[in-house]
């Protein structure tokens, strides 16, 4: 199954966090997620677990875990994996499903809106890339690095601190 319902999705694992909320966007917004195709698509992405330690991307100002679109034919699960190693150059191995956030994005003028899912896995380094340091791999990437807190900046940092804290 390529492109699952929430429900669906979350009936394939074991106590997946669920989130959702209603976010208003400027008319330039909403219409830029329009035009990208986002309405009913989903973004992946995965808390990353060595020891101690997550695997965090820095944009800009922003700390969040890798994670991005996913792409025409792969499973969820292998566009978190391709999205991990384009931007930090760590193989990895998904291991469980933790957290779907359902967004339902909405037209600040208007009663317009449309739904974007993002459905983040664990996952571990592969054995043979374990000692791997990260090394941000994509332009909008400033930085990427193992850290052993969730900074204070980090991109819906309530979500990351309960995952960290249940799978660390």
């Amino acid at each position: 199954m390529m492109n699952p319902t929430p429900d669906e999705l979350t009936a394939r694992y074991d106590d997946v966090y669920r989130k959702a909320e209603r976010i208003e966007l400027s008319n330039e917004r909403f219409d830029r997620g329009i035009e990208r195709g986002d309405d009913g698509r989903w973004g992946v992405g995965a808390l990353v677990t060595r020891g101690e330690r997550v695997l965090f991307v820095r944009e800009g100002n922003t700390w969040l875990l890798p994670g991005g679109r996913l792409e025409a034919g792969e499973t969820l699960a292998e566009g978190a994996v391709r999205e991990v190693k384009e931007e930090t150059g760590v193989s990895v191995v998904t291991t469980d499903l933790v957290a779907i956030a359902e967004q339902t994005f909405v037209r600040r003028e208007g009663n317009e809106s449309f739904e974007f899912y993002f459905a983040t896995f664990l996952a571990e380094p592969e054995r043979e890339t374990a000692s791997t340091e990260p090394v941000p791999a994509d332009d909008s990437i400033a930085e990427a690095a193992w850290l052993t807190s969730v900074p204070e900046n980090t991109f819906d940092r309530e979500l990351v601190v309960r995952l960290a804290e249940t799978h660390l």
